[in-house]
């Protein structure tokens, strides 16, 4: 009998403070290029389809020391750090969200922490070495001989990847059980630029960490496939660079109608390999890369009312947390008991999607 790998309940962890829309607004008017227009902010944070955002930079008092953004009625004097000062702060935050949520998962699955074998962390808004992974088995008492993969700078749809990695891993031998990890500090990466798709990934991007433990036990919810795409003639239009003062985004507006164009066929494809059909799907989980990315999948899909709403809900909630969101939507369908099969869909920078069913 083949063995199924599964995934156990999804914790999550966010930071303390959240940021909502008006205080967004209020240092978004601080931090933004004077010749960009006030008005042009505010549109763009009405229509970001976010209400509060989770902000691990931000202090109890309303304050962000990193960009010289005093508490509300203080005085601020608005900077841009350099790339250096942001990871600084990305290594801090990152660490204390991976770890809550690392070891909630393993609690929550009823796990014995030395029970992990394997452990697969992503994150792509930082990098430092040691990271997230030595300390989640530091702070958790993991064994030493904990094998580590880490999934790096894959953008909104590393989850998938992260989970490709811990499937293959727990097939492998019977008593593997690997912890899977995804961490984002989003909101180090601030732009300071007057270009569109800078000012609405000012508007959008969040915080926040989540984790799952994949075994071969029977009982969790069963990973059935995975399955990637790449776009044609879409390099261009996301990427996310290293530049001097944090992490460039790159956001064409084609990217909603590349995406109508082309996951139709694969969705239906992928889920045609298990015997399924767009129907027989319970809960779907769309990557909030933001309303309009959400609008063309249920468009395309033809997603009956309601489909869009768990996906909807986490990015009202907490922005769009990168990496971790999909595990977020995911724990929603989980919490409610929406009946399965789920379908994740998440897309990145190359223009690439990556698809997840469970069963």
């Amino acid at each position: 009998m083949n063995q199924r790998q599964c995934l156990g309940p999804i914790a999550v962890a966010n930071p303390q403070h959240h940021l909502p829309i008006a205080r967004s607004m209020e240092i978004a008017d601080l931090l933004t290029p004077a010749e960009v227009s006030r008005k042009t902010l505010a549109r763009l944070h009405d229509r970001v389809g976010v209400e509060q955002r989770n902000c691990a930079i931000l202090e109890a008092d309303g304050s962000i020391p990193l960009y010289g953004i005093g508490s509300p009625g203080e005085p601020s004097h608005p900077r841009v750090p350099g790339t250096s000062e942001r990871m600084q702060a990305y290594d801090r935050h990152a660490r204390e969200l991976a770890i809550a949520a690392a070891g909630d998962a393993i609690a929550s699955a009823g796990l014995a922490a030395d029970s992990i074998t394997h452990l697969v962390t992503a994150s792509c808004t930082g990098f430092a070495a040691p990271g997230v992974d030595l300390a989640i088995i530091e702070a958790l008492d993991l064994p030493r001989t904990t094998q580590r993969t880490h999934v790096g700078f894959m953008g909104c749809h590393a989850a998938v990847n992260a989970l490709t990695v811990a499937s293959s891993l727990a097939a492998s031998q019977p008593d593997h059980r690997v912890l899977v990890v995804c961490v984002e500090v989003s909101s180090i990466h601030f732009h300071d630029d007057t270009r569109l798709d800078r000012l609405i990934s000012n508007t959008l991007f969040a915080d926040g960490a989540a984790a799952t433990v994949v075994t071969n036990d029977p009982g969790g919810i069963e990973l059935a496939t995975t399955a990637s795409v790449v776009l044609p003639k879409t390099a261009d239009a996301m990427g996310w660079q290293i530049g001097d003062h944090g992490f460039e985004m790159t956001l064409g507006a084609e990217v909603p109608e590349a995406i109508g164009a082309a996951i139709p066929s694969w969705v239906d494809a992928t889920l045609a390999d298990h015997g399924l059909t767009r129907t027989d799907v319970g809960g779907w989980a769309i990557h909030p890369g933001g309303p309009k990315v959400i609008d063309a999948v249920a468009d395309c899909l033809d997603l009956p009312e309601g489909a869009d709403h768990p996906s909807r809900a986490i990015l009202r909630e907490h922005g769009n947390m990168s990496s971790a969101t999909l595990l977020h939507i995911l724990r929603r369908l989980q919490i409610h008991d929406v009946p399965r099969p789920w379908v994740g869909l998440a897309f990145g920078p190359g223009l690439a999607g990556e698809l997840l069913l469970l069963r």
